[in-house]
């Protein structure tokens, strides 16, 4: 799966999860945690040790790693109140499910089966990039984060400008989230009748539903944010 998909999913989960607790520390270890496996297993399998790995998933995309980190966030957890680790599992474990690891058991359940298995070509960089910008829900989502945190770093600026035009801004959101969402059911739609579109990068009917499920979240996301930023 891609990079925003990862973000946007620990974003949502640490909403959720933030929500639930009323307590919004859960949110940015959660969205870090999402991005994590790939910041760590890339650089480390392609470009430290090319020739006895070349392969971008690796150690924290194992099943072992994730459950000693939420073993120990949890501890961690009940004793201070700290969700940061627990929660940075929980990132890590959104992006396993994403990339689907469980199709390869031998670096999933590392090491019970044995070494890492996979390799990828030389210019897995150009070849990541590449996908990343044919993508076109990559690219919404990518949108949707830039807008985001924009917002964030000059929401005192951009205040009174929200106050004055709040409905105009609450419809456009409401209706980029009705947007996304319709966009979503169309994706797992397509996923459920074993389709895929092999041409953006997503070639298994898997890769329809996941990433559907991603951006209804996204809409619901949209719709929170809308909430929030539009309440009177």
């Amino acid at each position: 799966m891609y990079f925003f998909f990862h973000l946007f999913t620990g974003v949502i989960l640490g909403f959720l999860i933030g929500d639930l607790l009323e307590d919004r520390r859960w949110i940015l270890p959660c969205a870090v945690g999402a991005v994590l496996p790939d910041l760590i297993d890339k650089p480390l399998g392609h470009l430290l040790f090319p020739a006895t790995i070349g392969y971008g998933r690796i150690y924290s995309h194992t099943f072992l790693v994730v459950v000693i980190i939420l073993v120990c966030g949890l501890a961690i957890w009940m004793k201070k109140r700290d969700p940061g680790l627990i929660a940075l599992g929980i990132g890590m474990f959104s992006h396993q499910i994403l990339d689907q690891m469980w199709l390869a058991p031998h670096n999933w359940y590392f090491p019970l089966f044995g070494p890492f298995t996979g390799h990828s070509s030389e210019d897995f960089l150009w070849i990541v990039m590449w996908q990343e910008l044919k993508n076109p829900f990559e690219l919404i989502l990518a949108a949707i984060a830039i807008v985001f945190i924009l917002a964030v770093i000059y929401r005192h600026k951009i205040g009174n400008i929200i106050n004055r035009h709040a409905n105009a801004l609450s419809l456009i959101m409401s209706f980029s989230a009705i947007m996304l969402c319709s966009l979503a059911g169309i994706l797992i739609g397509w996923g459920f009748a074993r389709h895929k579109l092999p041409d953006i990068g997503w070639g298994t009917p898997n890769d329809l539903i996941i990433g559907g499920i991603v951006i209804a979240l996204t809409a619901c996301l949209v719709w929170r944010w809308k909430n929030l930023v539009c309440r009177e």
